[in-house]
């Protein structure tokens, strides 16, 4: 059977020949190709802080509804006591972090015209105690609209609140790419303190 080798082939068949210098260059490109590919298959995007958490639902909205109990407030007139809302234990349940703050600053900003109404408070807190989840790692402020009912009954102590006691309960939501705080307000005492530590042992308990 007759031999043939890549010599006895026509020049014009025989396979390019590679010079040293260019194999090396070559072999170069293919490791810097194969590198990139590896990073490109390991990296990934990075996660955005929301992600995660939960969209804030019409269910979360009825609970940690961005506003304070009526109790807070003397002049509020609402009936029964604090804790007795038929939510208040799916609220405290809801809620991942409940803190105990006081009322460090009020301020009433925006205005009311015929093209809308853009009023709203402005209040800041000072932590006294966290009783559930973790505390704050930045200053505690909140807004209340004017569509709120806290809204009037701040208008009617103002700076008289300053100095006030709340229980916080809060919760972080995703709302595109962002974290977005809700909240609800309630009363600080020792039974209303006495009665969210039960409702959060309870929940855990079921979990």
């Amino acid at each position: 059977m007759a031999v043939f080798s890549a010599a006895s082939l026509p020049s014009f068949l025989r396979p390019p020949l590679l010079s040293a210098r260019a194999l090396s260059s070559a072999l170069r490109l293919l490791a810097l190709l194969a590198a990139l590919f590896a990073i490109g298959c390991s990296a990934r995007p990075a996660q955005s802080p929301a992600s995660g958490l939960p969209y804030y639902g019409a269910e979360d909205a009825s609970l940690l509804d961005d506003g304070l109990s009526g109790h807070l407030f003397a002049t509020a007139f609402v009936p029964g006591n604090a804790g007795e809302d038929p939510h208040f234990a799916e609220r405290v349940a809801r809620a991942e972090s409940i803190w105990l703050v006081k009322v460090a600053t009020v301020s009433r900003e925006g205005s009311q015209s015929a093209l809308g109404d853009n009023r709203r408070y402005g209040l800041s807190f000072k932590l006294l105690e966290t009783l559930a989840g973790s505390p704050p790692t930045e200053p505690i402020s909140l807004t209340i609209s004017s569509k709120a009912p806290a809204f009037h009954w701040l208008d009617r102590v103002e700076g008289a609140w300053v100095g006030h006691e709340v229980l916080l309960l809060m919760r972080r939501y995703r709302e595109g790419d962002e974290v977005r705080l809700h909240f609800r307000g309630e009363p600080n005492s020792a039974a209303l303190r006495a009665q969210i530590l039960q409702i959060r042992r309870a929940s855990a308990a079921q979990r």
